[in-house]
């Protein structure tokens, strides 16, 4: 699904949960690749459709179900792959054993979806922290810890792209590891829904939703 504005935001919807990964370009050459989740052919194919050069992959967090497709994409697109600081641990070496762990708190359908879909990443390449700028992406960080401990969201014009801290109706859920829904909380009510009520937000799982309509009507926030 294709979103214009004085930037370009394309929202496909891939892999065995249903994650969104974004392609979001600024100035209509180049692209951030928010959240990879899987099918990396699919993702390259509408990058090339849109005559979009990709300049860095960057994980909301570290689940595997937004990270499957880091390491054919970054082979493929030779781009680096960008992570919250707190969540470096969800990529490289050793990552096989925390990701097993969090598979084993949700259960059986959660194992055999990862004994299926596991594909592991290559370590991150630039840790992020709050205030750091996307290179060639125009793109903000602010830290939104809660989901993971190094959850971040990114920050665009009149956007936020919030991975699983926020959905339509709804918060990330916190109890895998490094969740804390205190801290997942405050991070929605002091970093994403204290930006303009126009603000358009773009989550991991779900529909756009806008930070008016959260305010309005999400149960957590009433």
């Amino acid at each position: 699904m294709l979103y214009y504005r004085p930037v370009l935001i394309e929202m496909l919807t891939v892999g065995p949960v249903s994650t969104n990964c974004y392609l979001y370009s600024a100035d209509g050459k180049n692209a951030v690749v928010i959240d990879p989740a899987a099918e990396p052919e699919e993702i390259i194919g509408h990058l090339r459709g849109l005559d979009l050069e990709a300049v860095a992959l960057v994980n909301t967090h570290g689940h595997l179900d937004h990270t499957g497709a880091n390491a054919v994409l970054k082979e493929m697109l030779g781009v680096p792959i960008l992570i919250g600081e707190r969540d470096a641990p969800y990529l490289g070496p050793g990552a096989e054993a925390l990701h097993r762990q969090d598979a084993l708190i949700i259960g059986p359908e959660a194992r055999a979806l990862f004994q299926e879909y596991y594909a592991a990443s290559p370590p991150a390449d630039v840790l992020l922290t709050e205030g750091a700028e996307i290179a060639g992406g125009g793109l903000r960080v602010v830290e939104t810890p809660g989901h993971t401990a190094g959850s971040i969201s990114l920050l665009g014009e009149g956007v936020a792209f919030v991975g699983d801290a926020l959905f339509a109706g709804s918060v990330g859920r916190t109890d895998l590891c490094g969740g804390d829904e205190r801290a997942l909380l405050a991070s929605v009510r002091e970093k994403i829904l204290s930006l303009p009520p126009e603000t358009e937000i773009f989550s991991g799982h779900g529909p756009p939703t806008t930070v008016a309509a959260e305010k309005a009507h999400n149960p957590f926030f009433k």
